[in-house]
């Protein structure tokens, strides 16, 4: 094979590959986008747990307990729904960082990783409730910024150029998670819902943003 052929050989091999990156993305970008939409209904629910408790038994309106229960349910099935979500587009992610010389995750790991984020964002605010009362809960929403660090890292690793709605989606959640720690230390909750009602808005449109959007992926430069 002569060096031209070989050259024309390693360019289309490049362009296969681009392409292939390309792919990858765009089903990426609407698997965060579905991750969006799960957490956007997520708060919605999270909105709805009171207002459920006093339909079902207006005795319990006044104990703490059943809220955690509902707000623990709500945030297990949005974690389990997020676990499925990525993990369909997961032989897309190894193919990936096969490209890109990556280490492979193993799925038992994953799960543990889901069930050790999800139990451990649950304990950070019923712990201190427990010990400290309603101001408590303010150390679970510190906690919470730490989760938009994950989100931080796992955007970056799945995208060339970091998207519009990741920037949006982890600032409006970490404005309030530091809003309602300000709130709640100062008995203000209607504000610290209000804030949260703000960020449901704003993960709505980065579901909508991304799935819009994640047929730019494809658009090959010939």
């Amino acid at each position: 094979m002569s060096t031209e052929d070989e050259e024309v050989l390693v360019h289309e091999m490049l362009k296969i590959g681009e392409r292939a990156l390309k792919f990858e993305e765009y089903v990426l970008r609407r698997a965060w986008g579905v991750y969006y939409a799960v957490w956007a209904f997520a708060f919605l629910l999270f909105f709805s747990v009171p207002s459920i408790i006093s339909f079902v038994s207006p005795s319990l309106v006044n104990n703490p307990y059943p809220y955690f229960m509902g707000y623990g349910l709500v945030g297990g099935m949005a974690g389990w729904a997020t676990y499925l979500n990525f993990e369909k587009v997961y032989k897309t992610i190894r193919l990936r960082r096969a490209l890109l010389g990556g280490r492979e995750v193993s799925r038992a790991l994953r799960i543990g990783t889901w069930v050790l984020i999800l139990v451990s964002n649950f304990l950070l605010f019923f712990v201190p409730y427990r010990l400290l009362g309603p101001k408590g809960l303010s150390v679970g929403y510190i906690g919470l910024i730490y989760v938009m660090f994950w989100v931080y890292s796992a955007l970056k690793r799945s995208f060339t150029y970091f998207p519009l709605e990741g920037v949006l989606a982890i600032a409006s959640l970490t404005s309030s998670c530091l809003l309602s720690v300000y709130f709640i230390l100062t008995a203000k909750y209607l504000l610290s819902e209000t804030s949260w009602l703000f960020t449901t808005l704003v993960w709505i449109f980065c579901a909508l943003y991304a799935l819009y959007h994640a047929p730019d992926m494809v658009v090959y430069d010939e």
